[in-house]
């Protein structure tokens, strides 16, 4: 009897223990991914140097002083183009007092009005119009009007107004000196971009600023140029 009691005892406990559980795999962590650093690129080529302003005598025949839109509404904003215009008007004086034309420009915004420091007197000419100086203007025919073969070229933006008027310039066959004290444009790097695309224009290039190189740009200032 005791054997019948301790066997059932037995089997009950037997069945009434619940099997250990599995030990659970250990988990295999991936390291994460190794990300090579991206390198800097490489420059196809250097910053272009920009060849220093050369002196240049502009013949009073055939020649013609273009002020571009030196202005209360685009000049008065622009530190650089405030700083320049004291320059710009020692041109202008140059120009009066050799008898060379000076074709003016303004924009279309109401209440436009030339700088007082280089204000346009009787006889000058003034045209308003957008950043290229040709476009819906009379300038093609103020220039063949007076036989424009050279012009001097200053005024803001640098890369608006002077850039695009100074390649219509060239493509009417006018030889171009642009005084870089005169142009003007904020931040100064469209100054610098400007210069170095007015010597290489397309078709036009005058790479290294040969003096009064015919129908191409040549880069001045104010004080190197001269009218004779």
């Amino acid at each position: 009897m005791r054997k019948v009691v301790a066997l059932s005892v037995s089997l009950i406990l037997a069945a009434c223990t619940q099997p250990a559980s599995a030990p659970s795999p250990t988990a295999t962590v991936s390291p994460a991914p190794t990300v090579a650093a991206t390198p800097a690129p490489t420059p196809t080529s250097p910053i272009p140097a920009i060849p220093a302003p050369v002196a240049v005598e502009v013949p009073v025949k055939g020649a013609a002083l273009l002020v571009l839109d030196v202005t209360n509404t685009i000049c008065d904003v622009r530190p650089s183009c405030v700083a320049s215009v004291p320059k710009i008007a020692n041109l202008v004086k140059k120009a009066r007092d050799a008898k060379v034309p000076i074709i003016y420009s303004t924009t279309t915004t109401a209440g436009t009005l030339i700088r007082p420091e280089i204000a346009a007197q009787t006889g000058d000419v003034t045209i308003a119009g957008r950043a290229d100086k040709f476009f819906g203007t009379t300038l093609q025919q103020v220039l063949t009007d007076k036989a424009v073969e050279n012009a001097v070229v200053v005024g803001s933006a640098a890369n608006g107004a002077v850039l695009y008027t100074v390649f219509g310039l060239n493509l009417r066959g006018i030889t171009v000196v642009v005084a870089q004290d005169g142009i003007s444009a904020e931040p100064e790097f469209p100054i610098t971009l400007t210069r170095w695309q007015l010597l290489n224009e397309p078709g036009f290039a005058n790479a290294d600023n040969k003096p009064l190189a015919k129908g191409f740009v040549t880069l001045s200032t104010t004080d190197l140029i001269t009218f004779k």
